[in-house]
């Protein structure tokens, strides 16, 4: 008996080392056991736990920071008469199922309309018009987008949806290895280059360097067949703000979600999962089989309390951060109905892969309703910066417009920013050597490691409708064996 007892007794301590985390600390009601718990509530958190819960009768708990479900999408109401503004995602892909979820969430959708606008090309260093600049007409544009997307269809199942089929290290083709400006020019892309650009935002600081896998990442088959499609078949939009659809999935989920919220410690084993959870109402226990991990992967400050091993520190090591930022502000000294592109002056007269040879980028968009003088602005760097560094910037570089004559005003241009978001992120643009050394195999060899699974827009393509259908491909994987 007395040995029984030392047996418990050494047990216990033994259990008590490795689990971190003690239930005893937590209130009863503050103790939640699901099967899935899912990490971050944008586009692919909220997308699995409807699926997960609804369709394949699985529990969840989603776990979101922001006081809201959406992500990347971003709406401005306005204060006196409730239009909406969408200054964060714009538009969706008919690809897969994205039409589908519209409709089980009780969203009518429509044809994407986009503005027509007039278009100033300036010079990102003085804010001179960039008059020796000649952009691409809307044929050659067309054109060059169908040759890239006859290319694109090459490759599309080693990249569409995720990365399951990438080739073996010894089996890359040499063409996504090599610098984008060499493919362009070898296969008369260049004519699509500002779009690519300015839909993705792929290539700031210089665009001719980067791999075309990356450039194929960013401005993939899907997104490409959207924007290549006449109505209706094309992007398409909700009828109203981009934001019902994730007010209308908070609605149904609303029992099984955490706002404002966040995880502040994390135990993985290969069996379950345990995290605590900072809420408004208090710190919670959250008890779970698997995890769905959605927020971009870095090790500060996404996976910071996850306490990642040495095989995940090996992957998510490589990947480096991004800075974009979206917003609206009043523009008093820019004309309506007026698009202000930031350019470099080494694009002139017409290299249109060097637009961003440039340390950061900046586009302003008249966004209506009229004479409300409303921009959208776009701003991305390939540096740290701050919230505040970046309104500072763009201040700044609206300021120059005046200054210099490019717009027709006197006296100083007050600006007022409305709402801005940072949309940062990570990326992994590894080099051909470190991609022929299996890094997107020990990518995908982290799906279920210590009992995580991952999506969202860094495993994937950057848009809504493709993080939908790479989700779905994630979730059948994640539920085998879930219940026994």
């Amino acid at each position: 008996m007395f040995q029984s007892a030392l047996i418990t007794v050494f047990s216990f301590a033994i259990g008590a080392t490795l689990a971190k985390i003690d239930e005893r600390n937590f209130p009863v009601d503050h103790i939640i056991t699901k099967d899935v718990a899912i990490i971050g509530g944008g586009a692919s958190g909220t997308y699995a736990a409807v699926r997960l819960r609804e369709d394949f009768d699985t529990s969840i708990i989603l776990i979101e920071k922001k006081p809201r479900l959406g992500g990347h999408v971003d709406t401005y109401v306005l204060p006196n008469n409730q239009t909406t503004i969408e200054y964060g995602v714009q538009s969706y892909i008919r690809y897969k199922g994205a039409t589908d979820f519209f409709t089980r969430l009780g969203v009518d959708i429509l044809p994407s309309n986009q503005r027509r606008l007039t278009s100033v090309n300036v010079d990102i260093e003085t804010g001179k018009a960039l008059t020796g600049y000649t952009p691409p007409t809307p044929n050659a544009t067309t054109e060059a987008l169908q040759r890239w997307l006859t290319l694109l269809e090459k490759y599309e199942a080693f990249m569409e949806p995720g990365y399951w089929n990438f080739p073996a290290p010894n089996s890359i083709p040499s063409d996504l290895l090599v610098p984008f400006g060499e493919f362009a020019k070898t296969h008369s892309l260049e004519d699509a280059a500002p779009r690519i650009m300015v839909v993705s935002n792929v290539g700031l600081g210089g665009l001719k360097d980067v791999l075309t896998l990356y450039v194929m990442q960013a401005f993939g088959a899907p997104i490409t067949r959207g924007m290549l499609a006449p109505a209706p078949d094309g992007l398409f939009v909700p009828d109203g703000s981009n934001s019902l659809l994730y007010q209308h999935a908070y609605t149904l989920l609303k029992k099984d979600v955490l706002l404002s919220s966040y995880v502040s410690e994390a135990e993985r084993t290969n069996t379950e999962v345990r995290l605590v959870v900072q809420a408004p109402d208090g710190e919670y226990l959250i008890k779970a089989k698997r995890l769905l991990f959605t927020p971009p992967p870095s090790l500060k400050p996404s996976l910071q309390s996850f306490a990642v091993d040495k095989k995940e520190k090996e992957v998510f090591r490589e990947w480096v951060p991004t800075w974009s930022f979206v917003g609206i502000m009043n523009i008093p000294c820019i004309p309506e109905n007026y698009s202000i592109a930031y350019i470099s002056s080494a694009a002139v007269p017409s290299d249109h892969l060097a637009i961003r040879d440039y340390p950061y980028t900046l586009r302003l968009d008249s966004t209506g309703p009229s004479g409300l003088g409303l921009f959208r602005v776009l701003f991305g760097t390939n540096f740290t910066i701050t919230t505040e560094e970046a309104k500072q910037i763009i201040s700044e570089d609206v300021q120059k417009l005046v200054a210099v004559g490019t717009v027709n005003y006197t006296g100083d241009c007050t600006l007022d920013f409305r709402a801005f978001a940072d949309h940062n992120s990570v990326l992994w643009p590894l080099t051909s050597e470190q991609l022929r050394q299996g890094f997107v195999q020990k990518l995908n060899a982290l799906q279920g490691h210590r009992s995580t699974w991952y999506t969202g827009s860094s495993w994937c393509g950057h848009y809504s409708s493709n993080v939908w259908a790479f989700t779905d491909t994630v979730l059948p994987k994640l539920l085998k064996g879930l219940k026994g």
